[in-house]
């Protein structure tokens, strides 16, 4: 017969998990284990900026290069759109389609307060992530204590927002704001959240499933108010897109680079490679990036709770996006999810030994429970 597990273990959706399951999941955990040790040590799914990419001040390069001039221009009066567009074409970077350039958001907020001052904005969302993170898991029935960790995995992997160059890359700013707006979600209190995805979303067009998942939990839970609030951001992410496709076919010219596509079929290990590199893990060998993400994943699944499921699903949305769309030089989307991937690593411990308990003798499955 089953051992019903103990109350302080209900948040673990994997205690009571039946002998075929749990040997399943283990095996899916070695094979992703495996698949990223073995196919993510050449290198090659990572394309940084190289002695050959365009430069700025304070030995800047590549994209944070392409982002420092433009604010340059942009403090000096000139036009966001004008300035985007002479720098993409000065330094052999493509202006179609429209999503190749970003929104204007990040680079007016940053022209109009100073880069100091963005810098603590970003500084501040990091903390606040953080430490709403902390209260939040810490609130959670159920969760042992040692799952507080997850506020330290968070910071760890928000630190690049402490140096100039990265409150300029779109992608470092919004994955705190997904950070933020997950520690804020609650079914019965979607407002903040919301607020949030909606500055995201303002920022970087990527973080829309975000915002998505969400309003698709308000519908599944027939919340119209929240349903209607999700729509509406929807519906403003739109109008917002339209106007930054107009003002960016102003500035085009057919002899304009275009975008070789999003078609980098990567899989697996060119998503673990990203997570590394974009990651606190980049200071360690690749290897242990290839160990810690299906960790991290398994502890998300195992976390029996709304949080736990919308955790896992933008985890497992961006997983999917990275692997069949990105490209190398697109490494840096990792930083979307970066800071709350490894908040899995707090459950992981209890997630494996409860599969692992799970193989032992006595473990059936619940369909061949003597009556």
């Amino acid at each position: 017969m089953i051992v019903a597990p103990a109350p302080s273990a209900s948040w673990n959706r994997f205690a009571p998990a039946p002998r075929p399951l749990a040997a399943a999941l283990l095996a899916l955990l070695a094979a992703l284990m495996l698949i990223g040790v073995i196919g993510g040590g050449d290198g090659a799914r990572v394309a940084g900026a190289g002695a050959g990419s365009m430069r700025a001040e304070s030995g800047l390069i590549g994209d944070h290069a392409l982002y420092a001039n433009v604010l340059h221009r942009v403090e000096a009066g000139e036009s966001y759109y004008t300035a985007v567009a002479a720098e993409h074409r000065a330094n052999d970077y493509p202006l179609k389609p429209f999503m190749t350039v970003r929104l204007p958001t990040l680079m007016m907020i940053v022209a109009t307060i100073g880069v100091p001052a963005a810098m603590a904005l970003g500084l501040l969302a990091g903390v606040v992530a953080v430490s709403t993170w902390r209260q939040r898991i810490r609130s959670e029935p159920g969760l042992p204590r040692y799952a507080s960790l997850a506020a330290l995995f968070i910071a760890v992997n928000l630190s690049q927002l402490t140096e100039r160059a990265w409150v300029l890359m779109h992608e470092a700013v919004t994955g705190a704001l997904i950070a933020l707006a997950l520690a804020l979600y609650r079914p019965a209190r979607p407002w903040a959240p919301m607020a949030v995805a909606g500055v995201a979303v303002a920022i970087r067009e990527t973080a829309l499933p975000v915002a998505m998942l969400f309003g698709l939990f308000a519908l599944i839970d027939r919340d119209w108010r929240a349903a209607a609030g999700w729509a509406a951001l929807g519906l403003a992410f739109l109008a917002v897109l339209a106007a930054h496709i107009a003002a960016l076919a102003a500035v085009t010219v057919p002899t304009d680079l275009a975008s070789p596509g999003w078609s980098g079929l990567g899989g697996w290990a060119t998503y673990v490679a990203f997570v590394h590199e974009t990651s606190i893990l980049r200071f360690t060998p690749m290897w242990t990036a290839a160990l810690l993400v299906p960790l991290a994943l398994l502890g998300w699944a195992s976390w029996r709770s709304r949080l736990g499921l919308a955790g896992l699903g933008v985890q497992l949305i961006y997983a999917l996006l990275l692997m069949l769309f990105a490209r190398p030089d697109n490494f840096y989307w990792g930083m979307l999810i970066a800071p709350t991937l490894f908040i899995g690593l707090a459950f992981a411990p209890a997630a494996v030994t409860a599969l692992i308990r799970a193989l032992g003798p006595g473990r059936l499955h619940p369909a061949a429970m003597p009556n």
